[in-house]
């Protein structure tokens, strides 16, 4: 009775020690990956996007590619690109099947505290893509800067990203097309899977909100919310996400639902 029972105590803390170095966290979101120094994180993802305009549907495909290098133990620096394929688009709007522009950041560590029981992180990040592959004429950039914050106690997981673009930055015309503040919050739980060594099951809850402050035309604001869930080891993640849009007060295109398909890995 005493060996099943110190075995069910070590098997216990190995599972909650390998939960520890599993965390779950925001799928929507890229600013919260973080790899170790030296250590290349990898994210591959399939988004499926609605948009919609009156009766009119505008399905996209989104492939995006994510590569974040833990530069040191404060810096990280990551690199995105994707490739975007227009399916049904019954609207008027202009859409073509091409490779996104890539977009930089850099993410720095400003505050870091761990205790036995809890972690906080905050890092600040900036970034923009460059018009290296835009076909257009006008070549624009979209820069972003924000703040990212996590908290880990113990099992959960809470990360908050708050961020400002200015979408599609004219150099030229010293003007931006739009500009955005973007809030995201994201919470998960490990749950522990005995048995099945390294690994841990972490349901996802998303909160997202979109003020969208275009330079012609009027302001509007959106959100989601968005059940997920993340199949997690300590070198590779599948996620997934179904994100039910919110359109508070969104004219012209509306958003509607989306899902996000991916996985990580780390090497």
């Amino acid at each position: 009775m005493k060996n099943k029972f110190l075995r069910f105590v070590l098997l216990s803390a190995f599972l909650f020690s390998a939960a520890w170095q599993t965390k779950a966290e925001g799928i929507s979101v890229d600013a919260g990956l973080t790899p170790a120094q030296d250590r290349i994180v990898v994210r591959l993802q399939y988004r499926n996007i609605l948009n919609q305009m009156g009766d009119n549907d505008m399905v996209m495909h989104m492939m995006p590619v994510v590569v974040a290098y833990g530069l040191s133990p404060d810096i990280t620096l990551m690199l995105r690109n994707g490739y975007r394929a227009v399916g049904t688009n019954e609207t008027m709007m202009e859409m073509d099947n091409r490779w996104m522009d890539p977009f930089l950041m850099g993410k720095v560590k400003l505050y870091r505290h761990n205790t036995r029981v809890y972690s906080l992180g905050v890092a600040g990040f900036a970034g923009t893509t460059f018009p290296v592959l835009n076909s257009s004429v006008s070549k624009t950039y979209s820069p972003v800067m924000g703040i990212n914050a996590s908290f880990r106690p113990g099992l959960w997981s809470f990360d908050l990203n708050n961020a400002y673009e200015w979408v599609n930055y004219n150099m030229e015309e010293n003007q931006s097309s739009a500009r955005q503040l973007q809030l995201n919050l994201a919470v998960s739980r490990n749950i522990l899977l005995p048995g099945i060594e390294n690994w841990v099951l972490a349901p996802v809850q998303e909160f997202s909100f979109v003020r969208n402050n275009p330079a012609t035309g009027e302001s509007g604001s959106f959100g989601f919310i968005s059940p997920g869930v993340q199949l997690v080891s300590p070198h590779v993640k599948f996620e997934g996400l179904y994100q039910i849009a919110i359109n508070s007060s969104q004219p012209g295109i509306k958003n509607g639902n989306r899902l996000i398909l991916g996985f990580r890995f780390m090497f």
